[in-house]
């Protein structure tokens, strides 16, 4: 199995470390950092282009896929994360570009659990400022992620539907449809690490059933929940 290697989610962040070579074009809500500390990792993208190199940051919602024997580790970045705003800053205009040194608190070659130890201290840095009705929506949509529908969250925080997801769009780079789908993802990636079956876990992420959780995760990370329900921890 091409993907081995270990998973962890934190409050706002996810990480994999181990070799990704069997992955489908997809597109992340997350911002995502690609570090290799052996073999250079191959990033195609959407128009059949290939980049090479050791460091990269993609934004959300680029269509992509990651290609790497050797072992590298991957970080999704939630777009409310204060390290998403450096993320942002380094990669420019650039859907797809290398990371520079010194952005990350770092390296890929350093410990794994020490890596999420130091994305633990960068996500409790200042959140990023966002409209405080949407930030009170977000907090009801990711609470219990399905259980309450984007028009109830945004008649609560006193807005229309649209207007919330116009604010959404702008102000964290990704549709409020697409956020809902990664707080999913994140709550049965949670659920599958406490060693929970699959159906268990499309159930507590909320989504209608198995089916539905592998078609969504495959549309999201480019693999199904299957080819990592062994790596969580």
């Amino acid at each position: 199995m091409a993907w081995s290697g270990d998973v962890h989610f934190g409050g706002t962040f996810a990480t994999y470390f181990g070799p990704a070579d069997d992955n489908d074009l997809h597109q992340h809500a997350a911002y995502q950092v690609i570090l290799s500390a052996t073999g250079d990792a191959q990033i195609l993208d959407g128009y059949g282009e290939t980049q090479s190199g050791k460091a990269f940051v993609i934004k959300p919602l680029v269509l992509h896929a990651v290609r790497s024997e050797k072992p590298m580790l991957i970080v999704y970045v939630d777009p409310q994360s204060p390290l998403a705003i450096d993320l942002l800053t380094d990669a420019g205009s650039a859907d797809i570009s290398p990371l520079s040194d010194g952005v990350l608190p770092f390296a890929a070659g350093m410990d794994v659990a020490k890596i999420v130890e130091a994305l633990d201290v960068v996500s409790h840095g200042p959140v990023l400022h966002i409209d405080p009705r949407l930030g009170d929506a977000l907090e009801m949509l990711g609470k219990e992620p399905g259980s309450i529908s984007v028009a109830r969250a945004a008649q609560e925080c006193g807005l229309s539907d649209s207007r919330l997801r116009v604010l959404a769009r702008k102000q964290l780079g990704v549709s409020l449809s697409t956020w809902v789908i990664w707080r999913k993802l994140e709550r049965a990636a949670h659920e599958l690490a406490s060693g929970s079956g699959l159906a268990e876990a499309a159930l507590a992420g909320g989504f209608s059933d198995q089916a539905h959780y592998s078609r969504e995760m495959r549309r999201m990370f480019g693999i199904t929940p299957r080819a990592v329900a062994h790596s969580f921890w």
